[in-house]
């Protein structure tokens, strides 16, 4: 596929001011060159030629794939697609950049080509690199959010210089490419943060959502008082004996219950997430003592007075909560551990019910330092 790197890319309008315009617009910073030297780093570095293999066994479904084997050549095309991804992301901000790219739209018109297929070709780069950087950093999504978000923004330009090199100025069509591609970053940011049974918070995330509003909370200190912070450590009540009785399906179908429940009882801006296992956390912010006592027992009481009807089962959940107030100073892991052993407390004290975590300060505001 002859695309000349010397392309003129003023030729398409594509000066200095305009390529800083289209990055400015796409969200593309100096930060995404070191986010695509990681992806170039992690996955396409050493992967390229088996990617190209995948995509290019989906991409030959449709029939428009036939006009790339007569007039381009599938090894000239798949050798260029794979140079490609080896050097993805690499100097997007120049016009070398943006020269090549809309070379090969060029290339792809004279050889009557559909625009759709190229920009399908981008598409299925996004799709693969986006799953293959979910499974490497499946349980690291504050490492996995900033990624895929690099390969969202780098296929929106991409899809953008396919189209005005096929001198496809319409508006419309590029709005909805991007539109489209919005959904998707959207959906695969909220894959990495949800739990995939229940909903939820997954744990990763819901550990840096504590981090983050104990800083805040912590910040607001002014040597008297800060922002009081509250967390709930909530375990199902004889759950392995659910498991045992119904079966791990019907245990499931008991997590996604509670965890509507749970939903159901606690305020909008309230953060709930899947501890682990039976385990649920749920953090207040701004939330002193004796109203996270009164959250904690609304959410107790919801579950406890709807019973999971499934079938001909009729399931009665109970739940043991633990509530513990941030100290000054204190870091998340001392907060869980001392909600957690409140909810023990709960536990021994007969289960279905709730207990605070022993000397947490005043309930109003942070202890004094």
């Amino acid at each position: 596929m002859n695309t000349d790197t010397t392309f003129d890319c003023a030729a398409f309008g594509f000066d200095s001011a305009r390529i800083r315009e289209t990055l400015s617009i796409l969200g593309l910073q100096a930060e995404h060159a070191k986010l695509a030297e990681r992806i170039r780093r992690e996955t396409t570095g050493g992967e390229a030629k088996a990617m190209v293999h995948s995509c290019c066994i989906a991409l030959a479904r449709d029939r428009g794939f036939a006009l790339i084997e007569r007039n381009i050549g599938i090894e000239c095309f798949t050798q260029t697609w794979t140079l490609h991804l080896q050097c993805y992301g690499q100097d997007f901000d120049t016009p070398k950049y943006f020269g090549e790219r809309l070379a090969i739209a060029a290339a792809f018109v004279r050889a009557k080509i559909p625009q759709g297929l190229l920009q399908l070709q981008h598409s299925l780069t996004q799709q693969t690199l986006i799953n293959n950087l979910s499974v490497k950093f499946a349980d690291d999504t504050a490492t996995l959010g900033p990624l895929i978000d690099c390969v969202v923004k780098l296929t929106s330009l991409n899809v953008y210089l396919s189209a005005e090199g096929y001198h496809l100025p319409q508006i419309d069509e590029l709005r909805k490419a991007l539109t489209k591609l919005r959904k998707e970053t959207s959906h695969w940011h909220q894959e990495a943060s949800t739990d995939q049974l229940t909903g939820l918070m997954r744990y990763n995330t819901l550990m840096e959502a504590l981090d983050h509003h104990i800083d805040i909370a912590h910040r607001g200190h002014d040597g008297r008082s800060g922002k009081p912070l509250c967390v709930a450590m909530i375990d199902l009540d004889f759950f392995k004996k659910i498991n045992d009785t119904y079966g791990h399906v019907v245990g499931d179908f008991v997590l996604k219950h509670v965890a509507g429940r749970l939903q159901a009882a606690v305020r909008d801006f309230d953060m709930i997430g899947r501890f682990g296992g039976e385990e649920f956390v749920i953090i207040m912010t701004n939330t002193p003592l004796e109203l996270a006592e009164v959250i904690a027992e609304r959410v107790r009481k919801g579950v406890m007075d709807t019973p999971l009807h499934l079938k001909e089962f009729s399931i009665p959940i109970t739940i043991s909560v633990g509530v513990a107030m941030l100290r000054s100073g204190e870091r998340k892991e001392a907060l869980i551990e001392r909600a957690d052993k409140a909810m023990y407390e709960a536990k021994n004290a007969g289960r279905n019910r709730v207990m605070l975590a022993k000397d947490t300060g005043d309930s109003g505001t942070l202890p004094e330092l």
